[in-house]
């Protein structure tokens, strides 16, 4: 054996000396005894669109203001120059 594995065994041996016995049965009970409903499953599903949704609509809308900005920035510049060019004639 290399002696990452016995390193590794080691460890293993002594995170299972700090568990409690049956510490696995009843981690599964639990688990079994809460299993989600599909009501839950249907909550999840539609809150997690939903929050989707609405970070796709924020950068969306940012990036719209951002160039929107921009546009009115280039333009207002023409437009500048423009209204010089008619003073200088």
């Amino acid at each position: 054996m290399k002696p990452e594995s016995f390193a590794w065994l080691a460890l293993q041996n002594h995170a299972a000396s700090l568990l409690r016995p049956d510490f696995a049965g009843r981690t599964l009970r639990l688990a079994r005894a809460v299993a989600p409903t599909l009501f839950s499953q249907c909550v999840l599903c539609v809150s997690t669109a939903a929050i989707c949704l609405a970070v796709v609509f924020f950068i969306s809308a940012r990036k719209a203001a951002d160039e929107t900005a921009r546009n009115l920035a280039g333009w207002q510049e023409i437009a500048t120059e423009a209204e010089d060019l008619a003073q200088v004639r």
